[in-house]
């Protein structure tokens, strides 16, 4: 994270600001994970009034670096003093998706994850009043940084969920798969990932896949 000289006035606002952070509520519901979540316009309308109150702003900057992609987030006070920080996952090749479409998604989510990890904001649903559960966590789904062998990736390319290396590596980099995964349960995890690609962002189809193998059902 990189910062201006001093922060004193930026942390003391932001406190301030986090002390009247309303909770977000959940508009939108993943149709294959089946959970509700905010959006991106939800949490950003949530906390905008907030930061206005207390001379804080926040921007978000699309950034790239190779075959990353990602987005760029500075808080800023009245007084100059700042924070930025960036966040990024792989663009990967998605069949019938176009570079521009699929680096569209990627950055939608990482700008929603980034926004409420910034500003501490946590989402809910909306029960008119009653009694509200625990609100549960969302993080960014992290790049997976294993060495993939030639084997693995191929396993993903020979049965057509995969155009490519490049593309097999981008897939994989989203997975909680183990370097020892077996070429089986590559293309189990890939053929679950490609069922809901189509609706999904690749990292929230990623996050699908990885439920799929962690409750063991591939």
């Amino acid at each position: 994270m990189k910062h201006s000289d001093s922060i004193k006035n930026l942390a003391e606002a932001l406190a301030k600001a986090q002390a009247e952070m309303p909770v977000v509520q959940m508009n939108a519901t993943n149709p294959f994970l089946k959970n509700k979540f905010a959006d991106l316009g939800a949490v950003i309308s949530a906390s905008r009034p907030v930061l206005a109150k207390h001379n804080l702003a926040l921007s978000q900057f699309p950034t790239s670096d190779g075959d990353r992609i990602g987005i760029t987030s500075i808080l800023a006070h009245s007084s100059g003093e700042w924070v930025e920080d960036t966040v990024m996952l792989l663009l990967s090749e998605e069949k019938g998706k176009s570079d521009a479409q699929v680096a569209g998604s990627i950055i939608t989510y990482l700008r929603r994850y980034a926004w409420s990890a910034i500003l501490g904001l946590h989402a809910d649903e909306d029960t008119d009043g009653q009694a509200k559960a625990k609100p549960k966590e969302q993080n960014p789904q992290p790049v997976n940084s294993i060495a993939w062998t030639v084997a693995q990736k191929n396993a993903l390319i020979t049965s057509g969920l995969a155009k490519n290396d490049f593309a097999a590596k981008g897939m994989l980099g989203l997975s909680s798969l183990p370097q020892d995964a077996s070429e089986k349960i590559i293309t189990a995890w890939g053929a679950a990932y490609r069922k809901v690609r189509g609706e999904l962002p690749a990292a929230e189809a990623a996050e699908y896949a990885n439920d799929l193998y962690q409750r063991g059902e591939l």
